[in-house]
């Protein structure tokens, strides 16, 4: 075979990655996704074999199944799968990348050798090879190769290494959303409840921060509210982000489901009426009062009660309310008796606590009660990864509630609609799409004429600049790698708990790497070294890579 020095092709290896943020909106059509963006990675590395192989985990050993493969042979696939029996240098380098990774998770680099997935097995043999990880699971779930027999230069593998660890990050994802019940079927990895149930709201999106609130809310605040008397759960978000809609997922998936969900807007909580809102009153206990009230609390009660804007009930109200988060029993208004209640409260608001203790709109006793259980919902214009899945969802719907079938929605209009920021977000999204399929024509596409018309300030607004290189299709190849890699590094840290060694050694990075990649990725921040302390970072995280749209995009 020839030996000349050859350069990556960069517009493959950016269309792999692109292919599989198209198949991450799909997840039905995972499997060629995959195919096609395998095809292309191998093409942009110009590889000569290679393969993708799903791990298939069995009672005493670990099988590979072939998902898609290029320039081998069944022989050679089946060596491949044989590995730890075969004298081939390349199979056994395969098998030993797997018995390491029992010890180091993620996009695989040797610890003894970080960050270099590519190497030289062999005179001009280089391969590069990557155990895939399922980042929600925690899970190895695939490994991919690739050969090269050629004379490699120091700028090939430097972009090779970086490339890699992106490409493992989307390839995870893919794979997780596409291959995740078969797999949880044969790892013994399903957990309960986490299977969507019928009437329960829906959780849409593919961005770091959605995948990771999904966990956070199976995890940690689902089987708490499931616990007698728990603690109140504070919702941070601004306007529009979906805090009702996140209580009631909780709601749907903890054992309350059978019982009340009540929700209530603060605003309409005034002083005079606080205590008789919260805990009821008796027939005439005051002026108006002509029927006995439950009140909220005890309409609530073995169930959830959502109390949004906290922030606009009054110091007197909070004090009221503050009485009962810390004692559970009530008394109505004209009673004497005390009355418990189980009660699963949730707490939201689109302003920042802290600063409204200082200003003297909130007491800070009342922050003190729920400052620890708290969810922070990121706004739609940090995670434009979720923008092309929420448009395919509520189309679907206002498709569906006026029965009106559109024929596509055109590409321009939803890279206009990605590139916007949203200040109202989820919320504004929401009524666009209703707007959109309202005024268009059965049978007729969505496009840019009908959409400027429609919501002419759109198009007219500057772009999202973390949507950047969701938008552009000639993005160079770094600033690409660099978003990626701010995502594979900050989905370690959640997933790791925020504790930096932990996540730096499922990366396989050695710790001044790793301090190195985060200043230089700019979130770098406050992080902190080592043992115990957790990761506390301010960042600036850019939207990840690609050019392609769903299908039911033209």
């Amino acid at each position: 075979m020839s030996t000349t020095c050859v350069r990556y092709n960069q517009e493959a290896l950016l269309t792999a990655l692109s292919i599989l943020l198209r198949g991450l909106h799909f997840p039905s059509r995972a499997e060629g996704a995959i195919s096609s963006s395998f095809e292309a990675a191998a093409k942009g590395l110009g590889a000569e074999r290679g393969g993708l192989y799903l791990i298939r985990h069995q009672s005493d050993s670990v099988a590979l199944e072939i998902l898609c493969t290029v320039g081998m042979t069944q022989s050679q696939i089946g060596i491949i799968q044989r590995g730890k029996d075969s004298n081939d240098i390349a199979a056994g380098h395969i098998w030993k990348e797997l018995a390491a990774h029992a010890h180091v998770r993620g996009a695989r680099i040797a610890p003894e050798q970080p960050h270099r997935a590519l190497q030289r097995i062999a005179p001009n043999l280089y391969v590069l090879c990557v155990v895939i990880d399922d980042p929600i699971l925690d899970t190895p779930v695939a490994v991919l190769h690739f050969e090269k027999q050629i004379e490699i230069d120091s700028g090939f593998e430097a972009v090779a290494n970086e490339w890699i660890n992106a490409y493992a990050l989307a390839l995870g994802q893919i794979i997780h959303l596409g291959f995740r019940r078969e797999q949880s079927e044969n790892s013994g990895t399903e957990r309960p409840g986490i299977q969507p149930l019928e009437k329960a709201p829906e959780l849409v999106g593919v961005s770091v921060q959605t995948q990771a609130l999904r966990e956070e809310l199976h995890q940690i605040h689902i089987p708490a509210a499931s616990a007698p008397d728990p603690d109140p759960i504070l919702m941070l978000g601004e306007k529009g982000t979906g805090k009702d809609l996140v209580a009631r997922y909780i709601y749907a998936y903890s054992s309350r489901h059978n019982r009340p969900y009540v929700a209530v807007n603060c605003a309409e909580i005034t002083d005079e009426l606080a205590t008789a809102r919260f805990f009821g009153h008796k027939r005439g206990s005051f002026t108006g009062s002509l029927a006995n009230e439950p009140g909220l609390f005890r309409a609530a009660d073995r169930g959830v009660l959502f109390l949004d804007e906290i922030g606009d009930l009054s110091l007197r109200a909070q004090g009221t309310l503050l009485r009962v988060l810390e004692n559970r029993p009530v008394v109505p208004l004209g009673e004497t008796s005390e009355q418990r209640v189980d009660v699963q409260v949730i707490l939201g608001t689109n302003c920042d606590p802290e600063q409204a203790v200082a200003e003297g709109r909130m007491r800070p006793d009342l922050l003190d009660r729920f400052r620890t259980q708290a969810i922070r919902l990121a706004p739609l214009r940090e995670r434009p990864w979720d923008i092309p899945a929420l448009v395919r969802h509520f189309i679907t719907h206002h498709e569906k509630r006026t029965q009106k079938k559109i024929l596509a929605l055109h590409a321009d209009v939803l890279k206009m609609m990605v590139g916007y920021s949203w200040p109202g977000n989820v919320r504004e999204l929401a009524r666009v799409c209703s707007l959109l399929i309202t005024h268009v024509k059965a049978g007729d596409p969505i496009d840019a004429a009908l959409f400027n018309r429609l919501v002419p300030y759109i198009a007219k607004q500057h772009w999202n600049p973390k949507a950047g290189s969701l938008l552009a299709g000639d993005v160079p190849m770094r600033e690409a790698l660099e978003t990626f890699g701010r995502d594979l590094i900050l989905a370690r840290l959640r997933q790791h708990n925020g504790n930096i060694k932990s996540a730096r050694e499922s990366l396989g990075l050695p710790k001044t790497t790793f301090h190195r990649y985060t200043r230089a990725l700019g979130i770098g921040g406050a992080i902190r070294d080592e043992m115990g302390e957790t990761a506390q970072l301010q960042h600036s995280q850019k939207a990840g890579s690609g050019d392609g749209y769903p299908r039911w995009v033209e």
